[in-house]
């Protein structure tokens, strides 16, 4: 009688899959190990290293605190100036005061402040020109570039005060 081998499994069968499994496995670290180092490896014909894109970081500039208080005499001005340097977006100036008597506040470019300086009546064709009030709310946006916050007394009574309500801050946005 001769024996039957079909319920024996077949040795070069099982040999093969082990083969086949443990290759693919070997194909699967190599390409994850190479995937990995290729991130931050440096590229010899340029000398620059791949690194992750830059994440963007929100500044904040205060040009006046809330609740600070400072007078103006009558034809002069309190001002401060600031620059936001290339490369930034999403540049907003916001902010409030008061003020006892009418006062007049504009954000000039240093053509304008060089202008108002000269001849102060010159404020009011600013492009962020904030009025002749009491009080009024800064909300505008800015490009990159230098500038001055501007208060101004005209005249209309001897010494003005002005208080700060809603600090007036200056957030950007720049790719680090």
């Amino acid at each position: 009688m001769v024996e039957s081998n079909t319920n024996k499994p077949n040795i070069w069968w099982v040999v093969t899959t082990i083969i086949a499994i443990f290759i693919i496995v070997i194909f699967i670290i190599f390409s994850v190990i190479t995937n990995v180092s290729h991130q931050y490896q440096t590229n010899s014909s340029t000398g620059y290293t791949n690194v992750p894109p830059p994440s963007p970081q929100i500044y904040t500039i205060t040009l006046y605190s809330s609740g600070q208080v400072f007078s103006i005499n009558q034809q002069y001005y309190e001002g401060v100036n600031f620059s936001i340097p290339q490369g930034a977006y999403s540049i907003n100036i916001t902010g409030s005061y008061t003020s006892q008597g009418k006062i007049e506040v504009a954000i000039l470019t240093p053509t304008q402040y060089g202008a108002f300086t000269q001849n102060p009546s010159s404020i009011t064709s600013s492009q962020y020109y904030y009025g002749d009030t009491q009080g009024a709310t800064i909300n505008t946006f800015l490009t990159p570039g230098q500038y001055y916050l501007v208060f101004y007394d005209p005249g209309i009574i001897t010494q003005d005060t002005v208080t700060i309500i809603n600090p007036i801050v200056i957030k950007y946005t720049e790719e680090q």
